[in-house]
């Protein structure tokens, strides 16, 4: 029997665009949510969610809910959080190219890298993938996940047999769902954004 789970990314932060948000505890700017209301027509039949505990997901699950009142049992799972960037965070990339060119290198490696004064890659990589795996073993045919972007394209590499050092080739939109449908041998995407 598969899982399909129902990946929904947070909504758009009050972050300044194009800077990297993970353990920063930033709230909703409130744009960009009109697109939860297509989400919910694809989860509505979903009564259980398993949501990491920064502000931004419950914000946006809470939105969510009032599109979808199935919303009924929250699971909050600091698996589910958003990688901490350490010192890079809510900076831009030109910043901190500007601030540690040598580090870029390092980053590019991907699974030995190590933010500095933040998470390594390794560390978020396999919590990420306890997550997956607790969530398969739920024994329940679906699941509404709602999470961050990089959680999201970590877990479909995960579950496709993909390096994670692949990540950036899927795009996840704020506001919006993946789906995929996770067998005991392997993994289909069903829906990007």
């Amino acid at each position: 029997m598969a899982t399909r789970l129902f990946l929904v990314r947070h909504g758009q932060t009050t972050a300044d665009a194009g800077c990297f948000v993970g353990s920063t505890d930033l709230g909703l700017s409130g744009q960009g949510l009109e697109r939860l209301a297509r989400v919910s027509s694809h989860v509505n039949c979903l009564e259980d969610w398993y949501c990491s505990p920064m502000i931004r997901t419950r914000q946006t699950l809470d939105k969510l809910a009032e599109f979808d009142s199935t919303v009924t049992r929250v699971t909050h799972d600091s698996r589910l959080r958003e990688i901490d960037f350490g010192r890079w965070e809510m900076q831009t990339f030109a910043e901190i190219a500007a601030t540690d060119p040598e580090l870029l290198a390092g980053w590019q490696q991907y699974l030995d890298f190590s933010f500095p004064k933040g998470e390594s890659v390794a560390d978020f990589v396999c919590r990420v993938q306890e997550m997956l795996d607790s969530l398969c073993a739920l024994d329940k045919e679906s699941v509404g996940v709602m999470t961050h972007g990089g959680v999201i394209r970590t877990m479909i590499c995960l579950s496709l047999g993909l390096s994670p050092r692949n990540y950036l080739l899927f795009d996840v939109a704020p506001a919006s769902l993946c789906i995929l449908d996770v067998y005991s041998d392997g993994a289909i995407l069903k829906g990007l954004n």
